[in-house]
């Protein structure tokens, strides 16, 4: 794994962008020989490429390690990783809070807010901290269903999630972003399906509505191929 932190930043910056060339990764206080060093290991590592342009872009390894580099040193990338998928609504005119990705993997991509499973707090607390910390908004939630998602692109795993989806319907507040990650925003009427949404939106909206209509909580198991 990456030992160093020069090799942990170069992918968490990669994770920002499409691609960057040297001068554009290496610290201004850092050697010319020292960086390079480091960013060779990198690349031997197989987290990140050299691109024909002469640009370092993360390969899909790097990019389902992305933002977590900094946070797990020995990240388990055939391993599903624990996330809360948020349906946040508002219940005055029904609108759905949905959040643009702004780093790898699924850059660009919009769909439901998501967070991390916190081990000191139940999973409505954590759910209902990360929402007013990064977007400003009260939120009570509860819990609607759970599944696994795999996401490939071509025969390259994007990412594998262990999610539990849940809802609130009647956010309070006005909606103030405080997440360099994401940009947020609302939508009346969104479509799902838009190739501009992450693959699962349509299957998450669907058992969503589903959960709603008979009362019943779902499990859901299915990969996507993007």
């Amino acid at each position: 794994m990456l030992d160093h932190y020069l090799q942990r930043d170069i992918v968490y910056r990669l994770a920002f962008a499409d691609g960057l060339r040297f001068s554009e990764l290496k610290p201004d206080t850092i050697d010319n020989k020292l960086f390079t060093y480091h960013l060779k290991k990198v690349v031997a590592a197989k987290f990140v490429t050299k691109a024909d342009d002469g640009s370092y872009t993360l390969t899909p390894e790097g990019r389902r390690m992305g933002v977590r580099v900094l946070e797990k040193q020995q990240a388990l990338l055939d391993h599903a990783e624990s996330v809360l998928f948020l349906v946040i609504r508002r219940q005055s005119d029904g609108a759905w809070l949905l959040y643009e990705r702004k780093t790898h993997p699924l850059m660009d991509r919009s769909g439901f807010m998501h967070t991390t499973p916190n081990a000191t707090e139940s999973i409505l607390q954590t759910a209902k901290q990360s929402v007013m910390e990064k977007t400003g908004l009260d939120c009570t939630f509860e819990v609607i269903g759970s599944g696994m998602f795999r996401v490939f692109d071509g025969k390259n795993l994007e990412s594998f999630t262990n999610f539990t989806l849940l809802a609130c319907e009647d956010a309070r507040g006005d909606l103030v972003e405080n997440d360099q990650q994401a940009r947020y925003y609302w939508v009346q009427n969104p479509d799902f399906s838009d190739k501009r949404m992450l693959p699962n939106m349509r299957v998450l909206a669907d058992a969503y509505a589903g959960a709603r209509s008979d009362g019943q909580n779902f499990f859901i198991e299915q990969t996507f191929h993007i």
